[in-house]
């Protein structure tokens, strides 16, 4: 029988992983302009998608990133400076206080956190992320195919994406920056990656079951395909889902500072 999204013994970890050029930009945009050497911290950072796409662009950046999964820390261990195994709260106990960091990236983390109203608070007050800029990227729930799917009644679990098996929580475009201000931080720029090539994601993935199981969870940013999206057709999605991002948006991406 083939494995159940459900089933989370029997695939711990699903994802085939690829930067975010929006989360990118927008870190780049607020806070690497500004200086080349920035010091990055990079929470649930995966197998570093991001932090290759970040050093290619930007060598000299500073990337330390906390992942809780062992294969993707090992993965990211190729890119990062230096990859923490375990959790943001062990990493913040354990980090000496004089290291000061820029930037803290959050990329779809949120939705997978049962309290992140704790969590946040936690990272924001946290002496070593004092000054940082928040970048922050949640999969928007409020898209337009998942507006679609729940007026025919329809809810399945999946292996990535909207339905991931193991989200706890769901955003909006304006719940999420309800939940930053709560915490302290004001959304200072919002933008959002395009929904339309993501809506047929779930088929996708199938394409790479196999590199999946052989926990190559990086394959998809090798393909030639996928190459090609990114140069010719990424960037016109992106233009086009910018002028409804409420709507057309997959991901709501903001960059986020303390108030205080």
């Amino acid at each position: 029988m083939d494995a159940f999204p459900l089933d989370l013994a029997r695939t711990r970890y699903s994802y085939i992983e690829r930067p975010n050029t929006v989360l990118v930009s927008l870190l780049e945009d607020r806070v690497l302009s500004g200086s080349s050497r920035a010091r990055v911290l990079d929470v649930g950072c995966g197998c570093g998608a991001n932090a290759r796409a970040l050093k290619e662009r930007y060598p000299s950046v500073v990337i330390d990133g906390i992942e809780p999964n062992e294969r993707a820390a090992e993965l990211a261990r190729e890119v990062c400076d230096s990859v923490f195994h375990g959790i943001s709260t062990d990493w913040i106990a354990q980090s000496p206080t004089g290291t000061r960091y820029d930037a803290v990236v959050l990329s779809d983390v949120l939705e997978h956190i049962a309290d992140p109203i704790a969590f946040l608070n936690e990272l924001a007050r946290a002496p070593q992320l004092k000054h940082a800029t928040f970048i922050v990227s949640v999969p928007n729930y409020a898209v337009w195919y998942n507006r679609i799917s729940t007026l025919l009644g329809r809810f399945e679990y999946a292996w990535s994406g909207l339905y991931d098996r193991t989200h706890l929580r769901f955003y909006t475009r304006r719940s999420i920056a309800k939940v930053l201000s709560y915490c302290g931080l004001e959304a200072i720029e919002t933008r959002c990656t395009p929904s339309l090539v993501q809506s047929a994601a779930p088929v996708l993935r199938k394409l790479f079951d196999k590199e999946v199981e052989a926990g190559e969870h990086l394959a998809l940013t090798e393909s030639t395909a996928f190459k090609l999206y990114r140069t010719v057709v990424e960037p016109a999605e992106t233009r086009i889902c910018s002028l409804a991002p409420g709507l057309l948006g997959f991901q709501i991406v903001l960059a986020a500072r303390a108030t205080g």
